[in-house]
């Protein structure tokens, strides 16, 4: 079995340079059957990926509004890619994030793909694995949490399918900035929080757990009665390109490199 998961690349504008390059890369992906398997878990750039899941961890969007296949229109590049991708035989999920949340109306009921709105609970081969965004790991964030209940409530939800979508999309990068602001946790500290709560999920019969939120990619291994387990920090889609890819029982933090101009990118956090 072989499974990809990215997260955090905070889409907005189709002609950013991270959309351009976030396209690139989804176009490489292809279902095993279609593509002979490499002998290393790592698959080399530019060379098509073999992929039977393509996991998305959160924030793929830096903002989520539409009304039944109504979609903002900057989007439909990568719902375009993700389709393609679907078609060629590869299961696409989603771990809804801080910044795209209510994903299940338009990629669950249209587009037959799984949204996750908190944890999700995998089966990777043999081993179990937690994945989610992991925007509610700190606990002692009372204001975010607080907040991401109300957005997420069923007053909030009805209300925005009452509002003109040009509206939505408007007030979107509002919305978003506030998200941002609502973590004053520096990157290296969220990782740390991270990995602390996911250290221990797998002192049970979890072998990996797998989140997003931080932008910073780390991958730490344990042996837990002489099993490997592993917590993940998927990075992000602005400043690392990175991914995970699992293949046959392998974990690889990977990144994906052009040779193109890498215009630095605004830096974004959770």
């Amino acid at each position: 079995m072989k499974a990809l998961f990215i997260a955090d690349a905070h889409l907005k504008n189709s002609d950013d340079f991270n959309y351009q390059k976030l396209l690139k890369f989804l176009s490489l992906l292809v279902h095993p059957s279609d593509c002979g398997t490499p002998s290393n878990a790592e698959p080399p750039a530019f060379e098509l990926i073999p992929v039977d899941d393509l996991y998305i961890g959160g924030d793929f969007f830096d903002f989520w509004f539409c009304r039944g296949a109504e979609v903002y229109p900057e989007f439909l590049p990568v719902i375009n890619a993700l389709t393609a991708i679907r078609k060629r035989g590869i299961r696409v999920h989603f771990a809804e994030g801080n910044h795209d949340f209510f994903l299940s109306d338009y990629f669950t009921r249209i587009l037959d793909m799984e949204v996750f709105s908190e944890w999700g609970i995998l089966a990777l081969d043999d081993h179990r694995v937690l994945f989610s965004h992991g925007d509610t790991a700190d606990r002692s964030n009372i204001k975010y949490l607080l907040l991401r209940k109300l957005l997420r409530s069923r007053l909030i939800y009805q209300l925005q399918r009452r509002m003109p979508l040009s509206f939505l999309w408007k007030i979107a990068g509002l919305s978003s900035a506030a998200s941002r602001g609502m973590f004053r946790t520096s990157e290296d500290k969220l990782s740390e929080i991270l990995h602390a709560l996911s250290a221990l999920k797998i002192r049970g019969d979890v072998d990996a757990v797998i989140l997003g939120h931080c932008h910073k990619p780390v991958m730490k291994e344990f042996d837990v009665n002489g099993r490997r387990k592993y917590t993940i920090t998927l990075g992000d889609w602005i400043r690392h390109f990175s991914y995970l890819y699992y293949a046959d029982g392998v974990f690889r933090l990977c990144f994906f490199d052009t040779e193109e101009d890498k215009t630095a990118a605004p830096s974004l956090t959770a």
